[in-house]
């Protein structure tokens, strides 16, 4: 990850108060799930996809680094000087996971409420409105927009003050895939002026195609951080192949491969294998099965989820409960 560094989290934590009452004290607080000893280091002008199961620890992650939710370990600096809290929010545009974008407020009503919020011009906020899409909907009123509009209008108001990193939790959800991929090339656009973005979604695939790294978060725990290439890597995951096939591979044959899926669907038989068996081709042509399917995949995003953490894809999809702070490798930690 080449580039300059946009902004430096260090070693940061945080963890939520939950109640933990006694006879004598009903009130009691204590430490419950959360963030801890996180190392991360944004590029300018670069994607980040965020990825972990629900649970893992993504949204309060977000929100410390939008300042939101305060740092009670660690620090964040840029270019060697250390950052406050006020200078954080001031430099980091969040987008929630939802907002009830909900009157008869017009979007030009709406941008100038947040523009004295923000401390910026009225005029600098409507236009931010052209660099989103918005500028002829500008008298628009809220309960008239779409999803993937109000989605926009969500964006325009994280890029009031012109901020150098912009959060974004969830921000598909709603929309459908036209709207999803302009989305998607705004996002694009505004990385290519050197804003850097991080982005947390459940729509794995669409984060995949848009996220120059992957940050893979599990109960806390920011287990690896790179490009899919330098992950593969590290995690020690094995090329893939796809096979698609007219038949059943006999169980003698089987055995030998490493068969990661397996589908049977309308007289075809889907196979996806670790490839290193480089007489597999030679020896299926032997007996007499027909290919229609032969290529190398790179691994989801589930699957190098699954290669740091160590748990299968079953496992993951329902690994939703707190830790008890157990590291996962190399660092400690959970989540809300």
């Amino acid at each position: 990850m080449g580039g300059d560094i946009a902004m430096q989290f260090s070693a940061i934590g945080f963890r939520h108060s939950i109640p933990k009452p006694t006879w004598y004290n009903p009130l009691k607080k204590g430490k419950g799930a959360g963030i801890t000893h996180v190392d991360l280091a944004i590029t300018k002008g670069e994607i980040i996809g965020l990825v972990g199961t629900n649970g893992a620890g993504k949204t309060t992650l977000l929100r410390m680094i939008s300042g939101i939710l305060p740092l009670e370990e660690g620090n964040v600096s840029q270019a060697g000087m250390e950052l406050d809290v006020r200078t954080l929010r001031s430099m980091v545009g969040f987008m929630p996971e939802q907002v009830r974008w909900s009157s008869q407020q017009t979007i030009r009503q709406t941008m100038t409420e947040f523009a004295y919020l923000r401390g910026c011009s009225v005029q600098s906020a409507l236009d931010v409105l052209s660099l989103v899409g918005l500028r002829n909907r500008i008298d628009a009123s809220l309960d008239s927009l779409s999803q993937g509009m109000r989605q926009r209008l969500s964006l325009a108001v994280a890029l009031l003050g012109t901020p150098e990193i912009l959060v974004l939790d969830e921000p598909f959800n709603g929309m459908d895939p036209v709207a999803t991929d302009a989305f998607k090339r705004l996002l694009r656009s505004l990385a290519d002026k050197g804003i850097s973005i991080i982005i947390s979604s459940h729509h794995l695939i669409e984060l995949d195609l848009l996220a120059d790294t992957i940050a893979l978060l599990h109960r806390g725990q920011l287990l690896a951080h790179g490009t899919t290439e330098s992950l593969q890597s590290s995690l020690g995951f094995q090329q893939m192949t796809e096979l698609v096939l007219d038949k059943m591979i006999p169980e003698s044959l089987a055995k030998t491969l490493n068969i990661l899926d397996y589908v049977d669907a309308a007289n075809e038989h889907r196979y996806v294998i670790e490839s290193g068996r480089h007489d597999l081709l030679e020896t299926l042509i032997e007996k007499k099965f027909q290919i229609s399917t032969w290529r190398v995949v790179p691994p989801t995003l589930i699957e190098l989820l699954c290669a740091a953490t160590g748990l299968d894809r079953e496992t993951i999809g329902m690994d939703v409960e707190q830790s008890s702070m157990i590291p996962l490798r190399t660092i400690g930690g959970e989540e809300e």
